[in-house]
This record gives structure tokens, sequence and C-alpha cells, in this order.
């Protein structure tokens, strides 16, 4: 399989990295890091739409804080 682009320095090192163990915690370190990404590109996506549109968040944020100094709960227990 041939690479259409070249690979940054950062990426050849964690290659590189992989390469130093076994085939199974390799997986495991693949999944992790699968997983780890997945967070930072969901924080990605979450800090573009605020710096596009903070006014909502910002509104949302305003409420909570006045919600706590009146003593609300954070949110209502489900009656049993």
């Amino acid at each position: 399989m041939e690479l259409e682009k070249t690979l940054s320095p950062e990426s050849l090192t964690a290659v590189e990295m992989m390469e130093t163990i076994n085939v199974h915690k390799r997986n495991e370190a693949l999944e992790i890091l699968r997983n780890f990404i997945s967070e930072i590109h969901s924080e990605q996506e979450w800090e573009e739409l605020y710096s596009d549109h903070p006014e909502p968040m910002i509104k949302m944020a305003r409420q909570a804080v006045q919600e706590h100094r009146e003593g609300k709960p954070f949110f209502s227990p489900n009656p049993l």
C-alpha cells in the first residue's frame, strides 16, 4: 500500500513507537489512540462551534450561575 502524502515527523515517531511493541499490545495501543483522537476531534468541534457562535454558550453559562446563586438544583432526580 502506497501512502499518498508524506507523514509528518510526529506521525512517523508514533509509527516507530508502535513498531517497538508486540502485535497484541500494538492493537491495544491503537485502540487507545483511536479513542484519544476521537475525543480530540470532539473537543475541536466544540471549540470551533463556540468560537463561531459564543452567544448561546455565554447565555447558558450566565443562566447556570444565576440558578446556582438562587440555590436551584443542577438537575431534578427522577421520582421512584
